[in-house]
């Protein structure tokens, strides 16, 4: 009984999406399982041409946006499927999803997954070139995000500048008590989701998107960063992959900005501001990475 609208037969191609409210009536003991009603997900039903004696609905699974399964669809003569989770692989048997993992947890400090809308405290700037989308010209999307149901999208042409945009995130909107910010920055890992499309410049034959990371300290506890006299640390990286992926980044391994004035000591603790900035070879054309769940964790990265 469940509408067609609803329903996807490929895994690789999820084209119909709807919120758990829409299609909790259609899942089976639905009470059993902790899942926010605001999640988006889909349900894929078999494909009768790859899955022999399947039926119209049955095996059907229940996906989530930010789910990462790499799928190995093996000869028929196998029989079997292989689902790579990370380091893990299940080669027979069920998978049970009951929900997305949690990551916002003691051991973590959440900068923003845009679930309440982009926090217009977080400044910032984008260029006026072609084919222009960002935080002030669009309003944040709802299908496909990387995490939760929103996230930003970022992109744009600009022939006369590398810069597309840049968006600060300051942390006097997302943290109350930097002394909860371990300040060992071997330990502490920055998180964010940035989905990408593997545009190559036609002039340069390199990925068109390249996304930077600055993080400004306030080493004197002023309220302010002074580029003059406190540190700034920078890590930057092609976007030549397509679609979602996380990013984690050790603090350990930022380097100083080039000037670097400060004391030259990784103090996370003092962190004022995270800057991410949407660069681009003017003569490269269209640049594109969508953002969505940057968080701070401790210990380990988010996979």
């Amino acid at each position: 009984n469940v509408p067609k609208k609803y329903l996807n037969s490929s895994a690789k191609k999820i084209k119909n999406h709807a919120k758990i409210k829409k299609l909790k009536k259609f899942i089976k003991n639905y009470e059993n399982y902790n899942l926010s009603e605001n999640i988006l997900s889909a349900i894929i039903i078999p494909d009768k041409d790859i899955i022999p004696n399947s039926q119209s609905l049955s095996p059907a699974f229940l996906v989530f946006r930010n789910y990462e399964l790499i799928l190995k669809w093996n000869t028929l003569d196998s029989g079997s499927t292989n689902i790579t989770l990370h380091n893990d692989t299940i080669t027979s048997g069920q998978l049970y999803i009951q929900g997305e993992k949690e990551y916002n947890d003691e051991s973590t400090v959440l900068i923003t997954d845009f679930e309440s809308n982009f926090n217009p405290n977080f400044t910032g700037y984008f260029q006026s070139g072609d084919d222009m989308i960002g935080p002030y010209t669009h309003p944040l999307s709802t299908v496909g995000a990387g995490q939760g149901g929103y996230y930003l999208e970022q992109q744009g042409i600009v022939t006369w500048d590398w810069l597309i945009g840049y968006i600060d995130y300051f942390s006097s909107r997302w943290f109350d008590n930097k002394d909860n910010l371990i300040n060992d920055p071997s330990k502490l890992y920055f998180n964010i989701m940035i989905k990408g499309d593997s545009t190559i410049s036609n002039s340069t034959n390199l990925p068109n998107s390249l996304f930077k990371l600055e993080f400004y300290e306030d080493e004197n506890g002023d309220g302010d960063h002074d580029a003059s006299s406190e540190d700034r640390y920078d890590y930057e990286f092609d976007v030549n992959w397509n679609g979602w992926r996380m990013i984690s980044i050790c603090y350990n391994d930022l380097l100083p900005s080039n000037g670097n004035s400060g004391n030259g000591i990784k103090e996370p603790s003092k962190i004022f501001n995270v800057r991410t900035l949407l660069l681009a070879n003017p003569a490269s054309g269209f640049a594109k990475a969508d953002v969505d769940f940057l968080i701070w964790s401790f210990g380990s990265p988010i996979f």
